[in-house]
């Protein structure tokens, strides 16, 4: 089975970014991050929208985003939001064609050490027990990650080229 297209999913810090830009380039794909894409045709960035227009605002902007994105693009690599499964009509759009969808999940420690480092700012996040609250954003949708996924790969202790390399073989 050749997937046209590869949607990843999986909680904020198990690295959907990082896999997808080593997974694009190794399958010659175009990569897009739909935050970036919302951020890019928005002209501000994520943490700005929730400010204005709190979660469901964003929430609206993401399902239109994705609408965007797989209707005008081909042969890519798209990583999604944490939060982009919990609508059900995102849900079928990213399951509808022949995509291969992709769950990124990793050990709650190391997801928490990543995010610490990371310079990116997660709304849902700021001012939190950073723990506490991927904790309980991963209990409350892993039922649909899990819905939506063809493949689940644990990236906490393997380098991206090891995801990319399992993507592949099951490819």
């Amino acid at each position: 089975m050749t997937a046209k297209n590869i949607i990843i999913v999986g909680i904020t810090g198990v690295g959907k970014t990082t896999i997808g830009k080593v997974l694009s380039e190794k399958l010659d794909k175009q990569f897009i991050d739909l935050d970036k894409y919302i951020e890019v045709s928005c002209g501000v960035d994520i943490p700005t929208i929730f400010e204005l227009e709190g979660e469901q605002g964003f929430r609206d902007r993401e399902s239109l985003a994705l609408k965007q994105v797989i209707s005008q693009n081909d042969n890519y690599v798209l990583s999604l939001g944490g939060g982009c499964v919990i609508r059900a009509e995102n849900r079928q759009i990213i399951t509808r064609s022949n995509n291969l969808v992709l769950q990124l999940i990793a050990d709650l420690k190391v997801i928490v050490e990543r995010l610490v480092k990371s310079p990116n700012k997660r709304p849902l996040l700021a001012n939190q027990d950073i723990q506490q609250k991927i904790e309980n954003l991963f209990n409350e949708r892993k039922e649909f990650y899990d819905a939506v996924s063809d493949l689940t790969v644990n990236t906490t202790n393997l380098k991206p080229a090891q995801v990319v390399s399992k993507v592949e073989q099951y490819l």
